[in-house]
């Protein structure tokens, strides 16, 4: 259960945990841009790091052009530093707007160049395909030069410059190149605690308040409850949802079980090192 009292509370030591490694996601594509396409790869890439225990800090969107991508990739490399993750995802096809590649390596200041295991895996690939390998499909396979990569199930793999790792748009294959890859992206474990209760949020915001400022290692979430049930029909059981989380697990328990005066209908604590539904 959740602690809400009323007048200050104590506060509590700044925590002694290693800091867990920084993410960004960067979504190259026009027709998000334009709305013609819906970007669910941030949403699942998220999951994934928060399952990992890495602090996911930034999103953003940016159109198929050179200058963007060079400019955002250097920016988001360095605000996650050495030990972080930047995913990049889309414009990596054989189309004339498919410049992620050329454009990641200029951001470091490299040329492209074929990667031989890739090229073999799209020529074989394009045995069965109705006009079979053109010059297009052909640069799908120029990768920045002396990149690493990362082995997936397809003839692309996750090509690795730096702390930037090259993703294409397809989500499908987002979520199959990353979930088999998922053991290389290490943070550190996330505990979380879900209270849920009949008073609204705007009767206990400023309690929430106390306990946020009381305890500024873990971040405690508020949500209004607009769930419904499989006949349409809204759950009432509970009005607000709360979330505690934070990587000290005694002091997600801390502010998790001691005495408060509103409802509680249900409580957990979870890791993050095992699937959670965001």
């Amino acid at each position: 259960m959740l602690r809400i009292l009323r007048g200050s509370l104590p506060s509590r030591a700044k925590s002694t945990l290693k800091p867990a490694p920084r993410a960004a996601v960067c979504v190259i594509a026009n027709e998000v841009l334009t709305g013609k396409t819906l970007d669910t790869n941030s949403h699942w890439i998220s999951k994934l790091l928060f399952r990992r225990g890495i602090d996911l800090k930034r999103v953003v969107v940016i159109p198929d052009e050179q200058e963007a991508i060079v400019s955002t990739v250097k920016e988001l490399s360095q605000m996650v530093g050495a030990s972080g993750y930047v995913f990049t995802t889309g414009g990596i096809g054989p189309t004339h707007d498919d410049i992620t590649y050329e454009s990641v390596a200029k951001a470091f200041g490299l040329g492209v160049e074929f990667h031989e295991a890739m090229l073999k895996g799209l020529e074989e690939a394009m045995k069965q395909r109705p006009g079979g390998m053109t010059e297009g499909r052909k640069r799908m396979a120029l990768l920045p030069a002396g990149c690493k990569t990362l082995t997936t199930e397809f003839w692309t793999p996750i090509a690795v410059v730096e702390n930037v790792y090259i993703l294409p748009g397809i989500p499908s294959m987002v979520r199959s190149m990353l979930t088999s890859n998922e053991e290389h992206f290490v943070g550190v474990p996330i505990f979380r605690a879900i209270v849920k209760t009949l008073k609204l949020e705007g009767d206990i915001a400023a309690e929430l308040t106390a306990v946020q400022n009381a305890h500024p290692n873990i971040a405690i979430g508020s949500y209004v409850n607009l769930t419904k049930d499989e006949t349409g029909v809204r759950d009432t059981s509970f009005n607000t949802r709360l979330t505690i989380e934070g990587r000290d697990e005694v002091e997600v328990n801390e502010v998790n079980v001691l005495p408060t005066p509103v409802i509680i209908l249900c409580c957990r604590i979870r890791k993050a090192s095992v699937p959670i539904l965001l």
